[in-house]
């Protein structure tokens, strides 16, 4: 896939690459204080090879290794007639960070966005990542908080 010359490379993940997913996105969820089950696995793989299926990825490769990944889905955007591509997860193996494998994920992305026609690339991340100095210099901080309310929350509160 790559040479010592070429630093990076971004490919779709495949059916070929399920022990490398697994053990970046293993690492990803133990890096979130997570421990993801054999089905948890399962599941979210079955997402990433079934076209139908909202959730694809995006695999990181150095010197012929996969080192990182992006889990990524279109969305719609009902307010600005739109579609754009929201990135959920983002990971490159810790040894490797600082030298531009996620600004490549994130090049990719862009790139894919504006092949489709697509008018953003949004994505959440935490206070504290120490990433956000990238994404500050990649894309626009916009003013948003983001809730999560369990299913039953709002039926069971009366």
């Amino acid at each position: 896939m790559t040479s010592p010359g070429e630093p990076w490379v971004v490919s779709e993940a495949t059916q070929r690459d399920r022990e490398a997913w697994t053990r970046l996105y293993t690492a990803y969820a133990a890096s979130a204080g997570d421990e993801l089950s054999d089905a948890h696995l399962a599941t979210v793989w079955s997402w990433i090879l079934d076209d139908s299926a909202g959730t694809s990825c995006l695999l990181l490769w150095r010197d012929d290794r996969p080192v990182g990944l992006a889990h990524w889905r279109r969305f719609e955007r009902p307010l600005a007639g739109t579609v754009g591509c929201y990135l959920d997860d983002l990971f490159v193996d810790e040894r490797l960070r600082g030298r531009g494998g996620a600004r490549e994920l994130l090049r990719h992305l862009a790139a894919l966005a504006a092949d489709h026609g697509w008018t953003t690339v949004r994505w959440t991340t935490g206070e504290g990542n120490p990433a956000q100095h990238l994404y500050d210099s990649v894309a626009e901080r916009v003013p948003v908080i983001t809730y999560d309310m369990a299913p039953a929350d709002l039926s069971s509160s009366g």
